[in-house]
């Protein structure tokens, strides 16, 4: 073979290592169902993204009124049913290991369980006081707002929510969601917020 032809035979080569990747990931993309979902969250985004109802008002287990939810911190709310029972407790288990596996990035991190009356917030204060002291309980009023937002069909009960630091609701998930989904996106949030 002459020196002419194995230089062609080397640059048809290069040519085909340089192209041949980019025209496969093409095709897979283009021409195949395989491709990336563009959606790197796990959650339902809300879109538009909602405020909390101004008129919303928290109440500490004993019935008094209780500071603004936010305190400048990421949020994951729960809603508990009356009576709490053995998977409403599994789930604010699920969720206390959750916020413990954020580490160090667990102090921007608030937990809030929403109880629909006092009675069934004192019953999960006397527990939580010693087995969950991180969580935070509150009573909402019977006719508050966010009572109506927290029992839309489209939320059934057991669903957690995402709250950012200024008070918007950003994400909510059913409740047969992986704790570790949920991880998985705080801490992605935690990393790129520049905010809580």
């Amino acid at each position: 073979m002459s020196a002419k032809s194995s230089g062609r035979w080397q640059f048809y080569l290069l040519i085909i290592l340089f192209f041949g990747p980019l025209l496969v990931a093409t095709w897979l993309y283009f021409g195949t169902s395989i491709r990336p979902s563009g959606q790197t969250h796990h959650g339902n985004l809300l879109d538009p993204v909602r405020p909390l109802p101004a008129a919303t008002r928290w109440y500490t287990p004993n019935g008094d009124i209780a500071a603004d939810l936010s305190d400048e911190l990421w949020t994951l709310l729960q809603f508990v049913p009356d009576p709490c029972d053995e998977a409403c407790q599994n789930d604010l288990y699920r969720s206390r290991q959750m916020w413990l596996a954020l580490d160090r990035r667990r102090v921007r991190v608030q937990r809030i369980a929403i109880v629909a009356n006092e009675a069934e917030a004192r019953a999960l204060a006397d527990i939580a006081q010693e087995a969950d002291p991180n969580l935070k309980l509150r009573v909402v009023a019977p006719d508050d707002p966010l009572r109506d937002f927290l029992r839309d069909p489209a939320h059934p009960q057991g669903t957690f929510y995402v709250i950012d630091p200024i008070g918007n609701w950003v994400l909510w998930y059913s409740p047969d969601t992986d704790l570790r989904d949920i991880h998985t996106d705080f801490k992605k949030l935690l990393r790129l917020s520049k905010i809580g």
